[in-house]
C-alpha cells in the first residue's frame, strides 16, 4: 500500500507565474522560503493542496497532463521531487 501525500499548510502558498516563463515561484510563508519550480514540481504541489494523491497517482495524472509516457523515469522525477518537497516542509505523507 502506497502512502498518500498532501501539501503541508497548503494556505500558506503563494503563488507566481510570469507569461511566456516556464518556471513557476512558491512563496512559502510558514518557512519564508521562495522557491523556482519546474513544471513538473508546479504540477505536483498543486495538485498535492486539492487532493492527497500516492506517487503512482501523481505519475499518471502527470503524465496525462504533460501527454508524456508514465514511465520509470516519470516515477523516479515524482518520488524524488516528494522527497525534496519533504525536506522543504511542503508536502507530508499519511503514516504507513
Amino acid at each position: 500500500m502506497e502512502r498518500r501525500w498532501f501539501a503541508n499548510a497548503p494556505e500558506q502558498f503563494c503563488w507566481s507565474i510570469w507569461p511566456d516563463e516556464e518556471e513557476a515561484v512558491l512563496f512559502h510563508q510558514g518557512s519564508g522560503d521562495t522557491l523556482m519550480l519546474n513544471p513538473l514540481g508546479e504540477f505536483l504541489l498543486k495538485r498535492l493542496q486539492l487532493e492527497r494523491q500516492t506517487p503512482s497517482e501523481l505519475m499518471r495524472s502527470a503524465a496525462d497532463y504533460f501527454e508524456i509516457d508514465a514511465n520509470g523515469e516519470l516515477a523516479d522525477a515524482v518520488h524524488l521531487s516528494l522527497l525534496t518537497f519533504r525536506s522543504l516542509g511542503l508536502v507530508i505523507s499519511d503514516s504507513l
